[in-house]
């Protein structure tokens, strides 16, 4: 259950993120985000500024019926402040509840324009040399710079999607959300750890040297995106509400397994039993 008290600014940020994306946005979530500001402005109505000496009438009849104006706009601003910050609570707690309720459909709805723009980028990487240092590449070879143009694009893309989903799930309290390597579980899988794998290392051999890959390009999109997609063995697609969570504990078990598997290069068949078990948790 959320608590962000009268705080709805991760509300706020998903709801221009969801209209970004041009995603569907109730009309009951604009109405009440419409109530967030008339009690914020309320909340904060401020009584009329100190009088000046310009300020002072001629007379002391105008001086005693401007005294009672003015006392009234500050019973009328302390009453706003009261009553308004006494709303403030409950309509952003319900903002904050509509909006997180909108989170898993909005998320699942990033998936088609997710997929379009991997599939854009595959094509484009089968064109791009295997090696992909800059310093190597002849920049001035049309057949490269071309689609090396185009990857661009797509990578800042899929960039831009990947932030708004993290926006929307932070709006959502999803569980998993944040965690250490959350930003590669929300656009990749791991492979399912096997006894096999484990056996042969795979983990320690390929998958762990990939993810480090991933994190070590965090600054260069280009490469980033495109070493994504050519990998053998982590499943590029964009993760589903709580998705982010499960993917995170296949890397557990992985580490389950080779926590039993031991040291020698060919496991004993007690440690495989071991590894099975583990597996199976």
């Amino acid at each position: 259950m959320m608590d962000f008290q009268h705080d709805t600014r991760r509300a706020q940020t998903a709801v221009r993120a969801a209209e970004r994306r041009n995603l569907p946005v109730r009309d009951e979530i604009r109405n009440t985000a419409a109530m967030v500001d008339v009690v914020v402005r309320s909340a904060h109505m401020q009584a009329p500024e100190p009088p000046t000496i310009d300020d002072v009438p001629a007379t002391p009849e105008e001086l005693a019926t401007l005294i009672e104006e003015r006392a009234h706009a500050h019973r009328i601003a302390a009453a706003h402040r009261a009553v308004g910050t006494s709303f403030l609570e409950p309509i952003a707690r319900k903002f904050n509840r509509l909006v997180g309720d909108e989170v898993p459909g909005w998320i699942r709805m990033l998936t088609p324009e997710f997929d379009a723009l991997v599939k854009q980028l595959r094509s484009l990487a089968r064109k791009l040399p295997s090696d992909l240092d800059k310093h190597r590449i002849n920049w001035n070879d049309p057949t490269i710079t071309a689609p090396w143009a185009r990857a661009e694009g797509i990578s800042m893309q899929l960039d831009q999607l990947v932030n708004d989903r993290t926006i929307l799930a932070q709006a959502g309290g999803l569980k998993g959300e944040g965690g250490r390597d959350s930003e590669l579980y929300q656009v990749a899988r791991l492979p399912e750890p096997t006894t096999l794998g484990v056996v042969q290392h795979v983990l320690r051999d390929h998958v762990s040297p990939e993810r480090a890959r991933w994190r070590e390009l965090k600054h260069d999109p280009v490469r980033r995106w495109v070493y994504l997609v050519r990998s053998e063995h982590l499943t590029v697609a964009l993760a589903t509400p709580d998705e982010v969570r499960e993917r995170a504990a296949v890397w557990d078990r992985w580490r389950d397994g080779i926590a039993v598997r031991g040291f020698a290069p060919v496991p004993t068949p007690k440690a495989i039993k071991a590894i099975e078990s583990a597996l199976r948790g």
